[in-house]
Protein backbone atom coordinates (compact mmCIF):
# COMPACT_ATOMS: atom_id res chain seq x y z
CA UNK A 1 0.00 0.00 0.00
CA UNK A 2 1.24 3.50 -0.78
CA UNK A 3 2.05 5.50 2.34
CA UNK A 4 -0.37 8.22 1.17
CA UNK A 5 -3.24 5.75 0.96
CA UNK A 6 -2.43 4.43 4.39
CA UNK A 7 -2.39 7.93 5.86
CA UNK A 8 -5.87 8.56 4.46
CA UNK A 9 -7.12 5.24 5.87
CA UNK A 10 -5.51 5.99 9.23
CA UNK A 11 -7.11 9.46 9.35
CA UNK A 12 -10.55 8.12 8.39
CA UNK A 13 -10.37 5.42 11.06
CA UNK A 14 -9.40 8.04 13.64
CA UNK A 15 -12.31 10.28 12.59
CA UNK A 16 -14.80 7.43 12.65
CA UNK A 17 -13.55 6.42 16.10
CA UNK A 18 -14.30 9.96 17.27
CA UNK A 19 -17.80 9.56 15.85
CA UNK A 20 -18.19 6.23 17.64
CA UNK A 21 -17.00 7.75 20.91
CA UNK A 22 -19.66 10.44 20.56
CA UNK A 23 -22.35 7.83 19.97
CA UNK A 24 -21.22 5.64 22.86
CA UNK A 25 -21.03 8.65 25.19
CA UNK A 26 -24.60 9.56 24.23
CA UNK A 27 -25.72 6.00 24.87
CA UNK A 28 -23.89 5.97 28.19
CA UNK A 29 -25.69 9.16 29.18
CA UNK A 30 -28.97 7.31 28.66
CA UNK A 31 -27.79 4.38 30.77
CA UNK A 32 -27.75 1.89 27.90
CA UNK A 33 -23.99 1.50 27.36
CA UNK A 34 -21.69 -0.28 28.14
CA UNK A 35 -24.35 -2.23 30.03
CA UNK A 36 -28.08 -1.68 29.90
CA UNK A 37 -28.84 -0.19 33.30
CA UNK A 38 -31.77 2.08 32.49
CA UNK A 39 -35.34 0.88 32.49
CA UNK A 40 -36.58 3.93 30.61
CA UNK A 41 -35.32 6.29 27.93
CA UNK A 42 -36.85 9.67 27.19
CA UNK A 43 -39.70 8.80 29.54
CA UNK A 44 -40.47 5.57 27.70
CA UNK A 45 -39.82 2.02 28.87
CA UNK A 46 -37.03 0.46 26.80
CA UNK A 47 -39.49 -1.98 25.22
CA UNK A 48 -41.87 0.83 24.12
CA UNK A 49 -41.95 1.62 20.40
CA UNK A 50 -40.62 5.15 20.95
CA UNK A 51 -37.55 3.97 22.89
CA UNK A 52 -36.96 1.15 20.40
CA UNK A 53 -36.92 3.68 17.57
CA UNK A 54 -34.23 5.68 19.39
CA UNK A 55 -32.19 2.58 20.20
CA UNK A 56 -32.62 1.32 16.65
CA UNK A 57 -31.29 4.59 15.29
CA UNK A 58 -28.25 4.33 17.56
CA UNK A 59 -27.58 0.74 16.50
CA UNK A 60 -27.95 1.85 12.89
CA UNK A 61 -25.36 4.58 13.55
CA UNK A 62 -22.99 2.00 15.05
CA UNK A 63 -23.10 -0.15 11.94
CA UNK A 64 -22.69 2.95 9.76
CA UNK A 65 -19.41 3.57 11.63
CA UNK A 66 -18.24 0.04 10.79
CA UNK A 67 -19.27 0.27 7.17
CA UNK A 68 -17.64 3.69 6.68
CA UNK A 69 -14.30 2.25 7.78
CA UNK A 70 -14.74 -0.85 5.64
CA UNK A 71 -15.64 1.24 2.58
CA UNK A 72 -12.57 3.41 3.09
CA UNK A 73 -10.26 0.39 3.25
CA UNK A 74 -11.95 -1.22 0.26
CA UNK A 75 -11.79 1.93 -1.87
CA UNK A 76 -8.34 3.19 -0.83
CA UNK A 77 -6.49 -0.10 -0.44
CA UNK A 78 -8.36 -2.97 -2.11
CA UNK A 79 -9.23 -1.04 -5.23
CA UNK A 80 -13.00 -1.01 -4.92
CA UNK A 81 -16.17 -1.67 -3.00
CA UNK A 82 -18.15 -4.79 -3.94
CA UNK A 83 -21.22 -4.25 -6.09
CA UNK A 84 -24.55 -5.98 -6.47
CA UNK A 85 -27.49 -6.57 -4.19
CA UNK A 86 -25.45 -8.28 -1.46
CA UNK A 87 -22.56 -5.80 -1.36
CA UNK A 88 -22.97 -5.00 2.36
CA UNK A 89 -22.39 -8.65 3.34
CA UNK A 90 -19.62 -9.07 0.77
CA UNK A 91 -17.85 -5.95 2.03
CA UNK A 92 -17.82 -7.29 5.59
CA UNK A 93 -16.46 -10.64 4.39
CA UNK A 94 -13.82 -8.87 2.26
CA UNK A 95 -12.59 -7.08 5.38
CA UNK A 96 -11.85 -10.44 7.03
CA UNK A 97 -9.53 -11.48 4.22
CA UNK A 98 -5.80 -10.85 4.23
CA UNK A 99 -4.75 -9.47 0.85
CA UNK A 100 -1.16 -10.74 0.40
CA UNK A 101 1.21 -7.94 -0.43
CA UNK A 102 -1.48 -5.36 0.16
CA UNK A 103 -2.96 -5.48 3.66
CA UNK A 104 -3.73 -7.69 6.65
CA UNK A 105 -7.35 -8.46 7.47
CA UNK A 106 -9.18 -5.51 8.93
CA UNK A 107 -11.53 -7.75 10.93
CA UNK A 108 -11.27 -11.19 12.51
CA UNK A 109 -13.79 -13.86 11.63
CA UNK A 110 -15.22 -13.67 15.15
CA UNK A 111 -15.74 -9.92 14.84
CA UNK A 112 -17.41 -10.37 11.46
CA UNK A 113 -19.81 -12.87 13.05
CA UNK A 114 -20.73 -10.29 15.71
CA UNK A 115 -21.04 -7.50 13.15
CA UNK A 116 -23.26 -9.56 10.85
CA UNK A 117 -26.01 -9.32 13.47
CA UNK A 118 -25.77 -5.52 13.37
CA UNK A 119 -25.68 -5.52 9.56
CA UNK A 120 -28.84 -7.62 9.44
CA UNK A 121 -30.53 -5.37 12.00
CA UNK A 122 -29.65 -2.26 10.04
CA UNK A 123 -31.22 -3.79 6.94
CA UNK A 124 -34.42 -4.48 8.88
CA UNK A 125 -34.33 -1.07 10.56
CA UNK A 126 -34.14 0.70 7.21
CA UNK A 127 -36.86 -1.40 5.59
CA UNK A 128 -39.66 -1.62 8.14
CA UNK A 129 -41.74 0.85 10.08
CA UNK A 130 -40.34 1.76 13.48
CA UNK A 131 -43.41 0.44 15.26
CA UNK A 132 -42.59 -3.00 13.82
CA UNK A 133 -39.24 -3.32 15.63
CA UNK A 134 -39.00 -6.45 17.73
CA UNK A 135 -38.19 -5.43 21.31
CA UNK A 136 -36.48 -8.70 22.18
CA UNK A 137 -34.15 -8.68 19.18
CA UNK A 138 -33.38 -4.97 19.47
CA UNK A 139 -32.55 -5.13 23.17
CA UNK A 140 -30.51 -8.32 22.69
CA UNK A 141 -28.41 -6.52 20.10
CA UNK A 142 -28.03 -3.58 22.45
CA UNK A 143 -26.70 -5.96 25.11
CA UNK A 144 -24.19 -7.36 22.55
CA UNK A 145 -22.90 -3.90 21.61
CA UNK A 146 -20.15 -3.59 24.22
CA UNK A 147 -18.65 -7.00 23.36
CA UNK A 148 -18.77 -6.10 19.68
CA UNK A 149 -17.16 -2.68 20.21
CA UNK A 150 -14.35 -4.25 22.26
CA UNK A 151 -13.67 -6.88 19.56
CA UNK A 152 -13.79 -4.25 16.84
CA UNK A 153 -11.34 -1.96 18.63
CA UNK A 154 -8.89 -4.84 19.10
CA UNK A 155 -9.10 -5.55 15.36
CA UNK A 156 -8.67 -1.90 14.38
CA UNK A 157 -5.64 -1.50 16.68
CA UNK A 158 -4.07 -4.67 15.26
CA UNK A 159 -4.74 -3.58 11.68
CA UNK A 160 -3.22 -0.13 12.21
CA UNK A 161 -0.20 -1.60 14.00
CA UNK A 162 0.47 -4.13 11.24
CA UNK A 163 0.10 -1.51 8.54
CA UNK A 164 2.44 0.84 10.45
CA UNK A 165 5.14 -1.83 10.46
CA UNK A 166 4.65 -2.67 6.78
CA UNK A 167 4.23 0.78 5.28
CA UNK A 168 5.87 3.42 7.38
Amino acid sequence: MKPESYLVVQARIAKERENLDGLLNQMSGHGIYPEVQAETMGGFRLCDNEALRIIGSMLNDFYTFVENIAKTVAARVDGGIPGGDDWHRELLEQMSLPIPGLRPPLLSGDTVALLNKFRAFRHVFRNIYGFQLDAGRTLELLRDLNRTVLALNIDLDRFLSEIDRAVL
